[in-house]
This record gives structure tokens, C-alpha cells and sequence, in this order.
């Protein structure tokens, strides 16, 4: 029988392959405070100290997960120093737990509706290690939580307007027909998503429409590239550069049947322009 009241803990990191035995390590935390949460793996995969990864991978697929969901996000750069660790609740009835070094500031829009430092070591796992507070304070407090604790329980209320947050260029010249964007993903495929979102071809917050088959003129490093909008990759010769929105509703730069990535060389947090 499906049990629909289940509670479930999602897990994100970037230890990658080599780092199985440290998720392993955080999961035997949760069980073995709760061992009836159900725990899944978001992602181990983003790449190293990528704070716009991260961000970008949570904000697309936490809204798939049933409420009461707890996210605990562990690319933490900042480990063992005087970062801050929080714990969030959203409006709509989602938990985040996680250190503050930027990564909540992209995802969640005036939509916080509590969240508190974490102090209270009597619900960590000890000791403690300087280098591993995923295992030793954000893995027990995640399981703590869906055990019942009450939010306050884990330490004092957090002044939001201390929230860290990274910059993402954005910048939508409706009149000369440029975008400033950058780039906060790249698949396994070389696809670079944007951090341009479109809804029904129109960037989101303004009146700039992208029309299927339009051209658009990609400018890096002092280079330009050339490819058109459209809804799908065969729309376009193979190795043709090409404009999609992708599954996650932001504009991506892909090659058909090729690496936009290796091809143009841009990298998580570069910066394109682009012309219509």
C-alpha cells in the first residue's frame, strides 16, 4: 500500500561520484533518527563550489515535490567558518536547510514565510566535524524536523535582509533589441540554460517577444555566433546552433546534435549577449 503521508527528505550536493560514501554517511544521520523518511537523491552532480548550479537546480524541480518536502542543499564552500546555517519555510509549505552563501536568493520571491539560524546542537550529530555540517547539523536537523520539532526549536529567527545573494546578469533592452543574460546550467549534452524565462515566447516582466524562426546573434568573447529561435531541435540543420526554451521555461543555447558549450566555451556564470 502507497503510503501518501510519507515524509521525504531530498538531498543536493556536489560531492559527485567519488563522494557516494559521504551521502551514505548523511543518510544513515536521517534513518537513524527517523528511519520511516524516504530519502532522495536531487542531485550529487553539481559541479564543484557552483553556487548558481545549485540554486538553479532546486528552483526548477522543488514545486514537483509533495508539500512538507525538506530540501537539504549541502555546496558549501564556506564550511567550518562563521557562515550562517538555515533553515526556511516557504509559503507554500516546503522546508530548505542549507548554509547562507547565496543560493536561496534566486529561488524564492517574497515567499519566505519563516526561517531561523541553526544553533541548537542538541539536535546535531556529534562531534561535529569542521569540514562535514551536512552530516553533523543540516542531515539531523532535517530529520528532527519531519520527526515534529517546531522550526523554533532549532535556534533564533533570521532577519531576511541579511540573506547573502549572488548577482545574475539580467539586463532586457526592449529598444535596441539586446539581452544581457548568463548562463546558470549546463547539461550533460553542452545545452547552456539561461537565466532568460520565457512565457508563450515573451521574456517574462516585459513586453520583448522572441518569434519562432527569429534570428538572434550570440556574442562571447569577442565573438559572435549565429542561430535562430524555435521550438525544436530538428527544426535546424545537425551542428546548427539553435534558441529553445527548454522543459524548465528558460531560453537555452544548444547545437543540434552537438556541444554549444565546447563549441562557443562558455562556462557557468558567463555572461552573453544577445541581439535580435
Amino acid at each position: 500500500m502507497v503510503d501518501f503521508n510519507q515524509k521525504i527528505i531530498c538531498l543536493i550536493t556536489d560531492f559527485g561520484s567519488k563522494g557516494q560514501h559521504y551521502i551514505a554517511s548523511m543518510k544513515a544521520v536521517i534513518l537513524s533518527v527517523n528511519p520511516n523518511i524516504r530519502i532522495i537523491d536531487l542531485s550529487h552532480n553539481i559541479a564543484p563550489y557552483s553556487i548558481i548550479e545549485a540554486s538553479y537546480v532546486l528552483k526548477t524541480t522543488y514545486k514537483y515535490f509533495p508539500e512538507g518536502t525538506v530540501f537539504i542543499v549541502v555546496v558549501d564552500p564556506g564550511v567550518g567558518s562563521s557562515r550562517e546555517i538555515l533553515v526556511l519555510k516557504t509559503q507554500s509549505n516546503y522546508y530548505f536547510i542549507g548554509p547562507n552563501n547565496g543560493i536561496f536568493s534566486h529561488i524564492f520571491t517574497n515567499s519566505i514565510a519563516e526561517c531561523r539560524k541553526i544553533q541548537n546542537d542538541l539536535f546535531f550529530n556529534k562531534p561535529i566535524s569542521n569540514t562535514f555540517h551536512g552530516r553533523d547539523i543540516m542531515a539531523p536537523i532535517g530529520a528532527h524536523l519531519l520527526s515534529g520539532i517546531p522550526l523554533q526549536e532549532f535556534g533564533p529567527a533570521f532577519d531576511l535582509t541579511k540573506l547573502q545573494e549572488f548577482k545574475l546578469t539580467h539586463d532586457v533592452d526592449i529598444k535596441n533589441q539586446v539581452i544581457q543574460c548568463s548562463i546558470q546550467y549546463i547539461d550533460s549534452f553542452g545545452n547552456g540554460t539561461t537565466n532568460i524565462q520565457l512565457v508563450n515566447n515573451t521574456i517574462k516582466d516585459s513586453r520583448f517577444i522572441i518569434n519562432e524562426g527569429q534570428e538572434i546573434n550570440v556574442k562571447f568573447k569577442e565573438k559572435s555566433y549565429k542561430g535562430f529561435f524555435t521550438s525544436h531541435f530538428s527544426s535546424v540543420p545537425i551542428k546548427s546552433l539553435l534558441f529553445i526554451v527548454g522543459s524548465t521555461g528558460f531560453l537555452e543555447l544548444s547545437i543540434n546534435q552537438g556541444n554549444a558549450s565546447k563549441k562557443l566555451g562558455f562556462s557557468v556564470g558567463d555572461i552573453l549577449t544577445l541581439r535580435l
